[in-house]
């Protein structure tokens, strides 16, 4: 594939070949309007000098924090009509963990690369977050005339989490 765009898209372009008919109502947009990307998530390293350690503890602090998360997930599933369609409508993909990496990205500019910092929460900690990504992923999806989905329907059908 002779495409000049980051590696990230051509993994996601990649993944999709073929996708279209098994998946009829995934919406795809090209990576330059994702919100996603203009807010960082795709950063190889977090903002303002932090190491990858220290983003890992602010994403951990951040899921931590109910108020907090529930802000910035709303943000994003209100705010970010490109990358939600793009990514939420996607259902081979973990859309939980996508909108926990997500709302950071929005809240705080912190990138996927630091998603290490949920295996720092305590196994109460994780659901709850989850749970609440969960909320906000069937908010979404009511808003655009689907089905609500269970815990382990809104989970990856693939072996990768997220690409």
């Amino acid at each position: 594939m002779d495409i000049d765009a980051p590696d990230f898209v051509i993994d996601e372009l990649l993944d999709q070949e073929g996708e279209e008919e098994k998946n009829s109502e995934r919406i795809f947009h090209t990576w330059e309007k994702w919100e996603c990307y203009k807010a960082g998530f795709y950063e190889d390293r977090p903002p303002n000098g932090m190491t990858g350690q220290e983003g890992e503890l602010e994403y951990c602090k951040f899921l931590s924090d109910k108020s907090q998360f529930e802000t910035a997930l709303n943000g994003v599933i209100t705010e970010w009509k490109f990358s939600c369609e793009h990514y939420l409508s996607n259902e081979r993909m973990n859309r939980i963990a996508w909108l926990g990496q997500a709302a950071i990205a929005y809240a705080k500019r912190i990138p996927s690369c630091c998603r290490g910092g949920y295996n720092l929460l305590t196994d109460s900690q994780k659901m709850e977050a989850d749970l609440l990504a969960l909320q906000y992923l069937n908010k979404w999806l009511v808003s655009q005339g689907r089905d609500e989905l269970t815990y382990d329907q809104a989970m990856s059908k693939t072996e990768a989490n997220l690409y």
